[in-house]
């Protein structure tokens, strides 16, 4: 967003996002389907196995540390790209 006022920061823009507008709301349209999309899981919880800690650890580690930490850059560039090519938005 200030890489108008600082040409340097645009540097800073690792995944190419079309203007600072649609990176913004391509982060708050994903933050909201996420939340949207977690609901049920909040809800339902997860199946109880017995195992011992590091194992369960390593486990959630692994799917929801890795999913979180993907998922977002994956999740704004394809909403990035579909609201920059909307006439008038992006």
């Amino acid at each position: 967003m200030f890489a108008v006022a600082y040409p340097g920061l645009d540097k800073l823009n690792i995944m190419q996002l079309s203007s600072p507008e649609s990176a913004i709301l391509s982060a708050v349209v994903f933050n909201a389907l996420i939340i949207i999309a977690l609901v049920p899981l909040a809800l339902k919880g997860v199946r109880y196995r017995p195992t011992s800690a590091d194992r369960m650890l390593r486990r959630n580690l692994g799917i929801y540390g890795l999913g979180g930490l993907v998922a977002p850059f994956i999740g704004i560039k394809l909403l990035d790209l579909i609201i920059s090519s909307i006439p008038g938005i992006g």
